[in-house]
């Protein structure tokens, strides 16, 4: 996922994203305010209980939409990290 509105860097692979069929998610933010605030809300827990989202390393990511896609996932959201949890 990209967040935010920064500056383009030219570091990202668009020609892979394409041939791949990578799926981008882009969420904008008003101000590094209003990011602050959201941060905070989900360190806080304001927003509720969050175990519906499973944490799993980027290595697992063919194995994690396997698994939802055959409901084998007690997850319904599933966050690919670059580094293990």
């Amino acid at each position: 996922m990209h967040i935010g509105l920064q500056e383009g860097s030219g570091i990202c692979d668009f020609r892979k994203i394409t041939l791949s069929e990578i799926t981008v998610i882009g969420s904008y933010t008003y101000t590094p305010t209003d990011l602050q605030a959201a941060l905070q809300a989900l360190h806080s827990g304001v927003l509720g209980d969050l175990i519906w989202v499973e944490e799993r390393p980027l290595s697992e990511g063919s194995a994690a939409f396997s698994d939802l896609n055959r409901g084998r996932s007690p997850a319904p959201k599933i966050v690919l990290l670059p580094v293990a949890p």
